[in-house]
């Protein structure tokens, strides 16, 4: 699990309404204040930046936002506010697990504002300030995904799923198990429903047993959203997830076709 790629191309799930073109991998605190209106910013978004770069994100209705670049894996994290259309989103931009932003930093600091049309489209302004001080700006334009709508529970994400010929396995009770023979790593963690109403979880893994260069991985806990996506055959879990190894926070992207 550990010296493979997680970068896929997805076309599930997560918010990457940042269309920063920078890698980053490390812990940065925000003060974003009260979310306001959160019903507004909830949702699963497509669509891409100013260069291109196709963006798929997530967010929640209480605000908590997650964003992914597919061909890079890099990911936001942070939380969102809504008053009437005008929108603001504070987050944090990794890097994918063992990389770094291209301009070398661990970690940048970002802003997005701009407008949002209610479980329909989202166009901002991106702002990143990254720790080995570049500034990179960008907007992007996403459009709201009927993904969302679709009703969540245990019962309909559990099963196998395959992990690069691994199998990890979600049960009844939403627990996650996964082991990798190799590096000995044995993952477990939880499933939880947010809204029954919308097809978004919270997901969390961590790793143990882990032997040789993926020791650094024993106790690391990876946190984040997830989303099923019945509009391919199988259907797809979509996770996206960030956590700190040796002090540094990166991301984790799984796509894992149900088997």
């Amino acid at each position: 699990m550990i010296g493979r790629n997680r970068i896929y191309c997805l076309l599930s799930f997560v918010i990457v309404l940042v269309g920063c073109n920078a890698r980053i991998n490390g812990p940065i605190s925000l003060d974003i204040g009260e979310v306001q209106d959160p019903e507004d910013v909830g949702g699963i978004w497509t669509g891409s930046d100013d260069t291109g770069l196709e963006i798929y994100a997530i967010s929640r209705d209480a605000g908590g936002m997650r964003w992914v670049i597919p061909a890079t894996g890099e990911q936001g994290f942070g939380f969102a506010s809504a008053v009437g259309t005008s929108l603001e989103i504070y987050y944090t931009y990794v890097a994918p697990l063992g990389s770094s932003l291209s301009d070398g930093a661990t970690s940048a600091n970002c802003t997005a504002r701009g407008t949002i049309a209610e479980r329909d489209h989202i166009e901002v302004r991106t702002w990143c300030d990254t720790t080995a001080n570049s500034r990179f700006e960008n907007s992007a334009l996403l459009t709201y995904s009927a993904l969302y709508d679709r009703d969540s529970s245990l019962a309909t994400i559990a099963g196998n799923y395959d992990d690069q010929g691994l199998v990890l396995n979600v049960n009844g009770a939403g627990e996650i198990f996964e082991q990798n023979p190799e590096s000995g790593c044995i993952m477990s963690g939880q499933v939880s429903i947010i809204d029954s109403r919308y097809n978004a979880y919270d997901i969390w893994i961590t790793y143990s047993d882990c032997v040789g260069d993926a020791a650094a991985l024993n106790g690391t806990r990876f946190s984040g959203l997830g989303t099923l996506d019945d509009s391919v055959n199988p259907e797809q879990l979509f996770v996206a997830l960030v956590g700190d190894v040796d002090g540094l926070t990166y991301s984790v992207v799984y796509v894992l076709p149900k088997l």
